[in-house]
This record gives C-alpha cells, sequence and structure tokens, in this order.
C-alpha cells in the first residue's frame, strides 16, 4: 500500500493505482489516497507517513466500538471494550502496519454502530449511514467490506424474527446507495482498462476457488483465532456463560455474536486465507468480552472477576504490549526490513534504468523510491535489457550466472531475511 501511494503522488494519477508503474487493480484505491494525502499533508515519504492512516483509523475504530459497546451494555463495558480491542494482538499488530485491514474494520464497525442505531433503535438517518459505510469499506478492500456488515446484519433481523424488514423497499434502496459510493471508480476503471472485469472477477469468485492465492484449508481459522485474537479470546467462555446469564444482556449480545460468526463464517468460505483478514472480527470479540465481565462483576458471578482483579489484568497487559511494541518488535523485525539493502542499491544505481531478475518486490521499489522492471524468466530479461541496454540488475541469487548476464560485472551482493540478492552492473558503469 505505501507504494501504490508513493507512485500515485509522484505521477499525479490518483484515480488508477500503480505498483511499480504497473496497474494494479486487486483493491479500491481508497486506502491508497488516505496514504497518499498523509504523504503530502507531511511533507515526507517514510514508514510512518504511510502507516499514520492506519493508527488513526484504529483509535476510531476503537472510539466507535466503545460507543456500541457503551450502548450494548452500559458504559462500564464501553470502556472495557475499548481496552480489550487496542489490546487484541491481531489489532495492534496491523493498526502499525500500511495496510488496508484496520482501515476496513473502521468502516465495518461504522456500519454495525449504524445499523444499531437504525433498525434496532429504529432511526431511519442512521440507515442511511449503514449503507454509506457499507460502500466506503468496499471502497477501501472491496467485497469483505459489505459481506461482514451485511451478513451480520441479516443474520440479526432473522434471530430477531424481523426478516420482514429485508423485503421493504427501503433496504434494496440502501443497497444502490452502497452502489452509488462503489460504482463510479469501477465503471472508470472499466472504461479506461475494459480487462479489468477479469481483475476484478480473480478479486472475487477465485478466491472461492482452489486457484485462491494463500489458499489453505476450511479450518485455518479454527486454530488461527485462539492465536491471532489474544489475550481477550480466553475470557470469552467466562463472558458467553455471564450474558447467558443475563437475560436482557444476552439478546443485547446478539449483534456482536451475528457480526462475529457471520464473518467467521464469510472468512472460511474463503479458499485464500491469511491471519491479517480476521481483524474485522476483534471489535465483535471484545465487545462479547467486556459485556460478559461487565456483567459477571456486576452480578459477582466469579470471585476472580471483579474491579481490582480485573482492573490488574488489563494493566498487565498493557504494559506487556506496550513493552513488545517499543522495544522487542523493533528489534524482532529490523532484521526482516531489506531497506538496509535497498539503500545501498539506490545508492549504486542512482537513476539508471535498473531490472528486478528471478523477484518481484514492492518493498524494495518503495525503499528505493524508485520504480524498476520486473523480468521472472529469461525471455522476459531479455525484452528488458532489449529496452534498456545499459540497465542495472538486481537478481536473486544464484541468479546472476545467467547467460544474457555475462556481459556484466557484479559490484555487490546483500542479504536480508530472506532476500539473496546480486546486483550486475553495465561493463561501462560498474564501480
Amino acid at each position: 500500500m505505501a507504494e501504490v501511494a508513493r507512485e500515485m503522488l509522484a505521477s499525479g494519477r490518483w484515480l488508477v493505482p500503480e505498483l511499480n508503474a504497473r496497474v494494479r487493480l486487486q483493491k479500491p484505491p481508497l486506502a491508497y489516497w488516505a496514504v497518499a494525502s498523509s504523504y503530502r499533508a507531511l511533507g515526507r515519504i517514510d514508514e510512518t507517513s504511510a502507516r499514520i492512516p492506519s493508527a488513526f483509523c484504529a483509535l476510531a475504530t476503537v472510539l466507535l466500538a466503545s460507543v456500541l459497546a457503551g450502548r450494548l451494555f452500559g458504559p462500564g463495558a464501553g470502556f472495557l471494550a475499548g481496552v480489550m480491542l487496542a489490546t487484541t494482538r491481531i489489532f495492534l499488530q496491523q493498526a502499525r502496519r500500511a495496510e488496508t485491514d484496520v482501515p476496513l474494520t473502521l468502516f465495518v464497525t461504522l456500519a454495525i454502530l449504524a445499523f444499531d442505531r437504525g433498525f434496532r433503535e429504529g432511526r431511519a438517518p442512521w440507515r442511511a449511514v449503514f449503507f454509506l459505510a457499507m460502500g466506503l469499506a468496499f471502497m477501501t478492500k472491496g467485497v469483505p467490506g459489505v459481506a461482514i456488515p451485511l451478513v451480520a446484519a441479516v443474520a440479526w433481523l432473522l434471530w430477531e424474527g424481523r426478516g420482514h424488514a429485508l423485503l421493504r423497499p427501503s433496504f434494496p434502496a440502501g443497497l444502490l446507495l452502497t452502489a452509488v459510493v462503489i460504482l463510479p471508480w469501477y465503471a472508470y476503471v472499466w472504461k479506461l482498462h475494459p480487462d479489468a472485469g477479469a481483475t476484478f472477477q480473480a478479486e472475487t469468485l477465485q478466491r472461492m476457488t482452489a486457484e485462491a492465492p494463500h489458499a489453505e484449508p476450511f479450518f485455518y481459522y479454527l486454530y488461527r483465532v485462539p492465536v491471532d485474537l489474544l489475550p481477550w479470546i480466553a475470557l470469552l467462555p467466562a463472558a458467553w456463560a455471564a450474558l447467558r446469564a443475563d437475560a436482557a444482556a444476552w439478546r443485547a449480545a446478539r449483534l456482536p455474536i451475528a457480526w462475529f460468526l457471520g464473518g467467521l463464517a464469510f472468512l472460511t468460505a474463503l479458499t485464500g486465507k491469511q491471519p491479517h483478514y480476521l481483524v474485522p472480527l476483534a471489535p465483535p470479540l471484545a465487545i462479547l468480552c467486556a459485556g460478559g465481565m461487565d456483567r459477571a462483576i456486576r452480578s459477582r458471578r466469579w470471585r476472580w472477576i471483579a474491579p481490582r482483579p480485573l482492573a490488574a489484568m488489563l494493566a498487565a497487559v498493557v504494559v506487556v504490549e506496550l513493552l513488545f511494541v517499543t522495544l522487542a518488535e523493533p528489534r524482532l523485525f529490523s532484521a526482516k526490513s531489506p531497506r538496509a539493502i535497498c539503500r545501498q542499491v539506490a545508492l549504486r544505481v542512482g537513476e539508471a534504468p535498473l531490472v528486478f531478475y528471478g523477484f518481484d518486490d514492492s518493498t524494495c521499489v518503495f525503499y528505493m523510491r524508485r520504480t524498476a522492471t520486473v523480468a521472472m524468466n529469461d525471455a522476459s530479461l531479455r525484452r528488458a535489457l532489449a529496452q534498456s541496454p545499459g540497465a542495472w540488475v538486481l537478481a536473486r541469487r544464484g541468479k546472476e550466472g545467467a547467460p544474457l548476464l555475462r556481459d556484466r560485472r557484479e559490484v555487490w551482493r546483500g542479504e536480508s531475511d530472506k532476500r539473496a540478492l546480486v546486483l550486475l552492473a553495465p561493463r561501462a558503469a560498474a564501480r
């Protein structure tokens, strides 16, 4: 996302995303616009500027989750939900990354809050917000932005015995409002790139098939959920029992339950699965755990769920995660970053043409602050060198001996995490 936004800002072409000078239509542009706007506002392009939109979206999501939990279970649950969401492992991790998952979660959470106000409380203006928020969620990450809140809404309406609301003219009209947010950009892109339909299809229907990227078995999330939603998922059984024991609380819990289970069912149906896809399920989990803990404290159901022990638990988690984020994580991930080797390459190559041979890494493009031609095989390498005979070649180690590279001289090699690269220069430029 960071590199797409950089190229968007550099080229001035904001409507059609590009990655390494190639059109990229896998995702809609809203998140890219946010990062590019951050670059422009701060006057710099770096990791911090790229991550700021995710951080702000995370703070807004925490606030919205707190509001929703407070409306469902009371102010105490609202406070707990905010703290629990902010310290959920996968949410905190993604809040510090320039990716689309947290912005998506913000709009999904806004949609669910608006649904609660509009359908559970019967406030018509909030129904429009529900459908608009789904449109913005779609423009952030595509189909999940509509599917997750819509499945939750339908499940809740059916659970409440209010399925007839789906048949009223206002609901299809609301979906048209969602389409009004989505369709103009897609129509514009389709007009410029008639082959965009194949990309859109791959990002939707293909993700349900075995050919999907990141394909995993259907039970993948059964073992990912307990890990990625730590630490508060450990409280879910106790929270569930406390909610079940209170009729009013259990009825209020139906909405976050429909959100969590409906979203999990949708993600499970997709063949392509990754841990960070679970981020939109962190708010309903936090709301459920917060509501259950609040009820357990009030009912004094268990001794260990009392204000002081729970406060101590919250404080301990916050301290441990802050220490990890500020001390352990930078050291853990600095060795994996290609920043250092990319700077070495950029210093040597300057503005000369550059070819990546045997690998395709958008992270390297971002750190070099430039684009590069990608050649994954000998045929594409031949075409790239024919177009730019004086190009430097950054090859994956083991590829530097290719016959097409005999007229080039190795000037540098480096390694970072799983990247082992060799830089080859034209004889006239080697230094």
